[in-house]
């Protein structure tokens, strides 16, 4: 198929796709955007079957602009979260295994595998432990399979350890992982420790009986952030692949008080974040800042584009859970 123009372009939203796009303005924002964030990626909410019926070009700008001022708030918060969680988790693991060297924390705290260890349930538990081992080893297998590559490429870190001989530190090797490893590394953490960075983090206990929620929240925040870092689409929450766990939901309700917290809405994914920005001591100043500006592009949204659409992009209960989300800012931690 030939490349089209941005004339040519324009031309086929108006024949093929009934959108009243025309003027050198409407031609300046599609030169822009390009035609990916144009059309083609706001063209449906969450799946291809749920198509927008655009009437304006200047409707897809709205989406556009709402889509692009989310990631824009969440980014900053996104990143500092991930530090935070990796700093978190660090201090625990090198406190109890008291060395900062990955074979002794290996050894040490990476052992979750023997928490299905029982002799009396032998049978039960076997396939969950085999499970657990080859996390473990695949873990490992990164680890040191990450380290050769930097070195090869001249990474500043792994070729300031390996060049003096020196065992590459867990803080160093944290540096260089993705959050979706990090988030395998925490998930081969035994129980012990998990609870000391559940404790850390200030998740209540009746709400992370198993100490699994540090790594859930990991691989939650890891699809978010990536969807922002890689500049895709984060409107209708299409970056979301894994299934949410109960336990998560409970522990943010529970914390919260807002019911109804699905993910299927860019506004619990606000929540989810404020939610963790506040275990991690973020003022009430910079919180209201980051909801009243969330609450900013919304109304902006809802000016945009009609009722219907934007009812299945953002849900009739916004209102009362940007409500409830102020009144759990300013509780008391």
């Amino acid at each position: 198929m030939k490349p089209k123009s941005i004339n040519s372009l324009m031309k086929y939203l108006r024949d093929y796709k009934h959108i009243n796009i025309s003027g050198s303005s409407d031609k300046l924002k599609l030169s822009n955007i390009g035609y990916y964030h144009g059309y083609k990626g706001y063209r449906y909410i969450f799946n291809p079957q749920k198509q927008i019926n655009f009437k304006n070009f200047d409707e897809l700008i709205g989406i556009y602009n709402f889509d692009t001022k989310v990631k824009a708030l969440f980014y900053p918060w996104v990143m500092f979260i991930e530090t935070a969680i990796k700093n978190y988790v660090l201090q625990s693991v090198v406190e109890f295994a008291k060395s900062e060297n990955f074979n002794i924390i290996y050894n040490e705290v990476l052992d979750n595998y023997k928490q299905f260890e029982n002799k009396e349930r032998k049978n039960v538990d076997c396939e969950r432990k085999k499970n657990a081992l080859k996390s473990r080893n695949e873990l490992r297998s990164w680890i040191y399979g990450k380290l050769a590559t930097k070195f090869k490429d001249g990474h500043k870190i792994a070729n300031h350890f390996l060049l003096n001989d020196r065992p590459v530190p867990i803080w160093a090797i944290f540096e260089l992982l993705t959050l979706g490893e990090f988030g395998h590394f925490v998930k081969c953490i035994n129980i012990k420790v998990r609870k000391d960075i559940s404790t850390r983090i200030g998740i209540r206990h009746s709400d992370d009986s198993d100490s699994t929620l540090t790594e859930k929240f990991i691989f939650i925040l890891k699809e978010l952030r990536n969807a922002i870092a890689h500049n895709d689409v984060v409107f209708d929450t299409r970056f979301r692949v894994s299934k949410i766990k109960e336990n998560v939901l409970s522990s943010i309700s529970n914390d919260t008080l807002i019911s109804d917290v699905t993910f299927k809405t860019i506004t619990d994914y606000l929540i989810f974040v404020v939610y963790l920005l506040k275990k991690f001591g973020v003022s009430r100043t910079e919180l209201n800042t980051l909801v009243n500006e969330f609450d900013k592009a919304v109304t902006l949204l809802k000016g945009s584009i009609d009722t219907s659409t934007f009812n299945q992009i953002i849900y009739t209960n916004n209102r009362s859970k940007i409500r409830m989300l102020k009144m759990y800012i300013s509780k008391r931690p």
